[in-house]
């Protein structure tokens, strides 16, 4: 069986072997990446004790936020300009100056982190957590997951994952010890970041040229303002899906936030495929269009159905199971809970239709046109949020996530469309 099953890929067409091979690394890594908290947070949490676990998680929220500032839109800038260009000598250029700015960038936090520390009371009582926290966005400078991407080093880049989750999981094991340990959490998670990073860099470095070449202001304003429309678009999604729970501790028991969050973590992950795929099919789908929409398309014509039907038995799966899927999170509010999970499996329909217009949009460079998207459809999901929570409580948040999602669907398309009839 397994000979032939190999016989059969080896007669796909080559653009058919990228899909299934990376879709089976990026799987595998993606499903690691969700057991490792499963280990580390019951461990932690029995170790460390809920408070400092929370301080940890609230250092690494402020860091997170800070790293979007380091990355500041590579994820999809540089990927694409890695994904169209043929010359390994300019790719190693990209690389070179994208680390450079990557660098001035952390270098200004640094600045504002020193003197925030000096200024701030509380983060001078939790010097230490943050401190060490700190070196989250430095070793944003090195991470190189969005190079690997646009190299198509999908392989490696699913290698690199791991390594930095085992470097993670097996750090917290054995210098998490005891309670005052809580100040090593997001150390252990950056020198994981860290570690792979340098890694890929020595992967990176043996098939491009990584030259030494000069860099000035003037360079580093140019690279601001390419990756810059990405940088706020990344900013707007982050900022407005994290401020759910704040917006319904207006109107809701702290028992409701937990139950949306619990509702909100298995939508995550139940749509966690479109991210796979958008990482997967990002940089092939962008080298395509260079010469031709229709290649692009094309592309995506023989791949997503793939996709659809996955989601689909997701679906299935999760109304069938609801009971057993909630009850693994929680045993309280199980009938509220179960409800609105079904409910929010509307939404991942919804995004069967965003994700491919929205990788089109990416691959072909419409920076300003999926940033003022972001920034319409995250601010108008946060007024519905508020407005929706006020009549329906707990409801009107899972309502107002679902509308935000049918506001990006309905926008990528039309704007794609609008696009294909002016070329």
């Amino acid at each position: 069986m397994n000979f032939s099953l190999f016989s059969i890929y080896r007669k796909l067409p080559e653009d058919f072997k990228y899909f299934f091979s990376g879709s089976f690394f990026l799987g595998l890594s993606s499903i690691f990446s969700l057991i490792v908290p499963l280990i580390i947070i019951p461990y932690l949490i029995k170790i460390v004790g809920l408070s400092g676990y929370g301080l940890s998680v609230v250092a690494f929220s402020v860091m997170y936020f800070l790293s979007l500032i380091i990355d500041f839109g590579y994820v999809v800038s540089g990927v694409n300009m890695l994904s169209k260009s043929s010359s390994k000598v300019e790719k190693g250029k990209i690389i070179v100056y994208a680390i450079y700015t990557k660098a001035v960038l952390f270098l200004v936090l640094l600045i504002c982190f020193i003197l925030s520390v000096v200024f701030v009371p509380y983060l001078r009582e939790h010097y230490i957590l943050y401190s060490y926290s700190f070196l989250i966005t430095f070793s944003s400078v090195f991470n190189l997951n969005w190079i690997l991407q646009g190299l198509q080093k999908i392989k490696i880049l699913s290698i690199v994952s791991v390594l930095s989750k085992t470097i993670y999981l097996i750090g917290i094991l054995l210098f998490v010890n005891e309670k005052s340990d809580y100040v090593l959490i997001n150390l252990i998670f950056a020198l994981g970041i860290l570690v792979s990073g340098i890694f890929s860099f020595y992967i990176i470095k043996k098939e491009i040229p990584l030259p030494l070449i000069p860099y000035n202001l003037r360079k580093f304003s140019e690279e601001i303002r390419a990756s810059g429309y990405y940088f706020v678009s990344n900013i707007s999604i982050y900022l407005s899906s994290s401020v759910y729970p704040v917006i319904l501790n207006f109107f809701v028991s702290s028992e409701m936030i937990g139950v949306f969050s619990i509702v909100e973590k298995i939508y995550n992950l139940l749509r966690a495929i479109f991210s796979i795929y958008l990482n997967l099919m990002l940089p092939r789908v962008s080298s395509l269009v260079e010469s031709s929409i229709s290649k692009g398309t094309s592309q995506l014509k023989k791949t997503y159905i793939f996709i659809i039907v996955f989601v689909l038995l997701e679906i299935i799966v999760a109304w069938v199971f609801k009971y057993d899927i909630v009850l693994f999170f929680t045993k309280e509010f199980v009938p509220l809970t179960t409800s609105l999970l079904e409910v929010s499996l509307v939404g991942v329909l919804i995004v069967i239709l965003n994700c491919p217009f929205y990788l089109m949009l990416l691959a072909l460079d419409e920076k300003k046109v999926v940033m003022k998207t972001t920034i319409i459809g995250g601010f108008t999901g946060l007024i519905l949020c508020s407005v929706l929570s006020l009549y329906f409580g707990i409801s009107g948040a899972i309502y107002s996530m679902i509308a935000t999602e049918l506001f990006y669907s309905l926008t990528y398309v039309i704007i794609f469309f609008k696009i294909i009839k002016r070329k």
